[in-house]
């Protein structure tokens, strides 16, 4: 995927920035401006604009709507081309949440796949994302995390593979600072990542006679009992699902 410059994607919004503000001086040349104080200001005003532009447009024959569709379009193209697979991003139509884009699809327009921490991968529009904050650094027995993706990791390793040396205090310790740092970046309540995250408990080995009583009745035959069992008919009993830890 080409790339679009940050510093051409400056510059289209100083120019975007510097007409709109233009605009607001024309309209209102004694008033002090309120573009950096009032998103609900602003959108108005960018809505005068563009109806103002649609007078001029009809006074001169040109269509209006086809200029609108073009300009958009090369925005879409525009946007889709400043993303790149390993950005953090804020997802703007799913209250603020923020997560990692390991990949994209086309069809009809570029949409980016991002992996939210906890939640199925979402699918966007580059219309639809901007830049996330930084991640809450996190110091931990393996290193400095600074990213989402390397917090999720460190969680789990620190749940299957802890370090050796690290006390069960100091281990709980590290293990709740990402989870914190998950939730407050992204946005997923600590409860739903901890539940995410948790590991699948590993499923024990069944004995033979336990096995068997999973199964029709045949199929036990010439299979002795488990050591102990005093079972005399093969039929099924209930079992739990997988669990999983916390």
């Amino acid at each position: 995927m080409p790339m679009t410059s940050d510093a051409a994607m400056a510059r289209r919004r100083s120019r975007g920035q510097k007409a709109l503000k233009a605009y607001e001086q024309t309209a209102f040349p004694s008033e002090p401006s309120l573009l950096q104080h009032d998103g609900r200001y602003a959108q108005a005003l960018l809505g005068a604009l563009m109806c103002d532009l649609e007078h001029y447009a009809r006074s001169q024959r040109i269509d209006f709507s086809a200029a609108v569709t073009t300009g958009h379009a090369i925005n879409l193209e525009e946007s889709a081309e400043a993303y790149k697979i390993g950005d953090q991003v804020r997802l703007d139509r799913h209250e603020g949440r923020c997560g990692t884009i390991i990949g994209w699809h086309t069809a009809d327009q570029t949409c980016f796949l991002i992996d939210v921490p906890g939640l199925p991968t979402y699918a966007e529009p580059a219309a639809h994302l901007s830049p996330a904050p930084p991640f809450p650094q996190v110091n931990t027995s393996l290193g400095m995390v600074t990213r989402a993706d390397q917090a999720e990791c460190a969680y789990l390793q620190l749940t299957t593979r802890p370090p050796l040396p690290l006390m069960p205090s100091e281990l709980d310790g590290e293990r709740r600072a990402l989870l914190t740092s998950l939730s407050a970046w992204s946005g997923v309540p600590e409860t739903r990542l901890l539940q995410e995250l948790a590991p699948a408990a590993p499923q024990r080995p069944l004995a033979a006679g336990s096995a068997i009583a999973d199964f029709p009745h045949d199929i036990g035959t010439g299979i002795p009992p488990s050591p102990g069992s005093t079972r005399t008919s093969c039929q099924p009993s209930p079992r739990s699902g997988p669990t999983q830890s916390a």
